[in-house]
């Protein structure tokens, strides 16, 4: 994997579109390429471009300070660019990169209005993608891939915090750092989410209980409701079909008894009509006397039957009086019972009569009458009357029939057959009275069983209307053998069902509604716990292998920093060591730095969802998975001096310090391509020559560009790039291509 071509575009001084080309290897090593050019030319800008393409956010270190710093802002001769452009073109046919692409283009365009883009192979995509996909290949926008100008002493000069970022990407640990990130951030916001969401639970859970009691209620309702129904089609099926059948024999035995009646009146109508006839041969014969007792007679017999017509319709009203009344009874209420119950706890102890007498009263209104029981005053006096005159009517019957018999008894012994007659005609009228009578309890029991069924009927309709067609069409195939002990527990039924009272059909859709939210947000909760679990495990996974790969590749760096520090230095010594956080907690947080959750923030967020709280147990694991190691310290000692903090360092110091580093980790975990902005400027001659052995030394493993103003290291060059610039402001790009040298001893352009 190599960088084989960049281009620019409105990119700072490149106005026009400018291609570099960069070769592949020579002879076993990587190529070099040198670009060079005067000061002010806009050399270092190829740097700037390929730091801005990898991804840099940060303006300062692209020496800029606003977005329009970075694209051409034009000259007396060019109109300023509306846009910058930067591409690279990255060989990767040993699939370095983890894409399977054999060769991969990465594009950074910005606008001036502030709208930019990345592309991959000239497709869309996010700055996180670009950066985890680097970050996978050993290559970052703020590693030691690009080290910039002014900026090789710059992980010297950084704070520790700054240098773990720049040790992260040399150890290769820069992309699962990046991962780990991104699971700690998931982790708390998982952590935020689950707490949000406990608390919703918490405020659903005691509507929810109360919403279930009453759906419980309703259950039960229903429960009681098909068994009241079961009920009822017991009880009015028996009752219905009983009184139809006891109807029938009762009309039955009515139509027996007006046929009877029907017959003795025209046997006495036949007889009176045969004794008219006698009476008229017998006229001679008849007196007074015998007459008056007989028209006395007569009327006696109307007013018993009228009076006892008036008895029928008295104790007919008098039983359907008693029938309504017991249909009509229901339970006294469960308010009332506990209003009339309060009444007698309020009343003094010595009124015991009254207690007793509230005590009966409630007792009557508790227990449902029997028929008779219920008795209208009025009525049962009307009756008694009534009963009076019936009696008082046949004593005068009674005594009208002696007189009458006196009289024929004083007639000649010629008229004695009439007589005989006129009895027998008696005892059939007594015959159809008792007859009559028999008819008048009959029609009663009628009455009383039509009243009953008008009844049943009414509370069918009422109780169990969507009953009534059934029992009324099909009679129970068993019937009941005691139908009023259904009727209790039918009304027991009932009084339960006004206990329970009525529920609104809002409360069942609230209580579906409320389940439905809380069995998802239950559900939510155990998929972010088991999600926490699972990020959790990501998290010790890449712990272990950060720590892992870590520690190998710090120690060797550190064993190459000391052998590269002597070289440089021709001996000396040095050493990195790691710095704990609690050793840099107290660190001045107001100066700027470049840390790592800065570092891959806006890398971090775009996939993280903003939260609320968070829970505390949860939250104390994530403190205790931060990165224990905060920085790096770096000591150097040059030979004969005693010096070990790095700020007593001279300028030419500082940086072979940093050129060794920077060497050391090159040659732990060398990045595909490293360019180089005047990191050897420092430099003597001597240590120029140093540095050029150590180049080709490393070029070994890695693809050096390198920007340079010294004569030794351009000696090394495979490629050597020109720039310049006129009077317009515009970088101009020349090449050589220093192999043509060696072979034909000219170079092309």
């Amino acid at each position: 994997m190599y960088l084989s071509r960049l281009e620019i575009q409105g990119f700072k001084t490149f106005a026009k579109k400018t291609v570099l080309d960069f070769p592949n290897q020579n002879k076993n090593r990587q190529a070099l390429t040198v670009i060079v050019g005067p000061n002010g030319s806009g050399k270092s800008n190829t740097a700037d471009a390929v730091r801005w393409c990898l991804g840099e956010q940060s303006l300062k270190l692209l020496r800029g300070k606003k977005t329009e710093d970075i694209i051409f802002s034009g000259s007396k001769t060019r109109a300023k660019s509306g846009f910058a452009e930067v591409t690279m073109v990255i060989n990767n046919e040993d699939k370095a990169m983890g894409i399977d692409y054999s060769e991969v283009t990465i594009t950074r365009r910005v606008y001036r209005d502030g709208t930019s883009e990345y592309l991959l192979n000239g497709k869309p995509v996010r700055l996180s993608d670009i950066q985890i996909l680097l970050a996978d290949a050993g290559v970052g926008q703020r590693s030691y891939s690009v080290i910039g100008q002014g900026m090789v002493d710059h992980v010297l000069t950084s704070s520790p915090e700054e240098r773990k970022i720049f040790f992260d990407d040399a150890t290769g640990v820069r992309g699962f750092q990046i991962k780990r990130h991104q699971s700690m951030l998931k982790l708390e916001k998982a952590s935020e989410n689950l707490a949000e969401v406990e608390m919703l639970l918490e405020e659903i859970r005691p509507r929810l209980r109360s919403l279930k009691r009453q759906i419980s209620r309703l259950e039960r309702r229903e429960q009681i409701e098909k068994e009241l129904a079961d009920i009822q089609r017991s009880y009015f099926g028996a009752s219905w079909w009983t009184l139809r059948s006891q109807m029938k024999e009762v009309k039955n035995e009515l139509e027996e008894i007006k046929f009877q009646i029907e017959q003795k009146k025209s046997e006495l109508e036949k007889g009176d009509t045969e004794l008219l006839s006698m009476e008229q041969k017998e006229e001679s014969g008849s007196n007074d006397d015998q007459l008056k007792a007989q028209a006395k007679y007569k009327l006696a017999q109307n007013k018993l039957s009228e009076a006892r017509t008036q008895e029928f319709e008295a104790q007919r009203a008098l039983e359907l009086a008693k029938i309504r009344t017991q249909s009509n009874w229901t339970p006294l209420p469960l308010i009332q019972i506990i209003k009339e119950l309060d009444e007698i706890l309020t009343l003094p102890i010595d009124s015991a009569d009254k207690i007793l007498n509230l005590v009966k009263k409630l007792r009557g209104r508790l227990t449902r009458p029997s028929e008779e029981l219920i008795v209208d005053p009025k009525m049962a006096s009307a009756l008694e009357q009534v009963k009076a005159k019936v009696t008082k009517s046949q004593e005068e019957l009674s005594v009208a029939e002696k007189e009458l018999d006196a009289a024929n008894q004083q007639t000649t012994g010629s008229k004695t057959h009439i007589f005989e007659f006129q009895r027998e005609l008696r005892k059939l009228q007594n015959e159809i009275h008792t007859r009559q009578n028999e008819r008048n309890r009959i029609q009663i029991d009628v009455a009383r069983i039509e009243t009953k069924l008008e009844n049943l009927d009414r509370e069918m309709s009422e109780q169990a209307p969507n009953l009534k067609d059934e029992i009324l069409k099909v009679a129970p195939a068993k019937m009941v053998n005691n139908p009023e002990a259904l009727r209790e527990s039918m009304l027991n039924l009932r009084h339960q069902l006004e206990l329970i009272g009525g529920i609104d059909e809002e409360t069942v859709s609230e209580y579906t509604q409320t389940l439905e939210r809380h069995d998802f947000l239950d559900g939510q909760v155990t998929d972010i716990r088991s999600a926490i679990e699972k990020t959790e495990k990501i998290v010790d996974e890449l712990d272990e292998q950060i720590q892992k790969q870590s520690e190998t590749a710090f120690k060797k760096i550190n064993e190459e920093f000391q052998k590269y520090f002597k070289v440089l230095f021709g001996g000396g010594s040095c050493s990195l060591i790691k710095v704990k956080a609690s050793e840099t907690d107290s660190a001045n947080s107001e100066e700027e730095k470049i840390t790592l959750d800065r570092a891959m923030e806006a890398l971090a967020e775009e996939k993280i969802e903003e939260n609320s709280e968070t829970l505390e147990s949860i939250m104390h694991r994530v403190k205790k998975r931060k990165d224990e190691v905060a920085g790096i310290e770096i000591h150097a000692t040059p030979p004969g001096k005693r010096l070990k903090a790095l700020n007593l360092l001279s300028g030419g110091e500082r940086a072979l310090t940093s050129i060794a580093l920077l060497s050391a980790i090159m040659a732990t975990n060398p990045s595909p391509f490293v360019i180089l902005d005047e990191v050897d400027a420092a430099l003597d001659e001597a240590n120029t020559m140093r540095f050029a052995n150590i180049l080709d030394e490393l070029r070994k493993l890695t693809q050096f560009i390198v920007i340079t103003h010294n004569r030794a290291t351009m000696e090394r060059a495979d490629l050597l790039y020109g720039v310049t610039m006129n009077d317009d402001g515009i970088s101009n790009l020349l090449s050589v291509n220093l192999q043509d040298i060696e072979k034909n001893g000219t170079a092309r352009r």
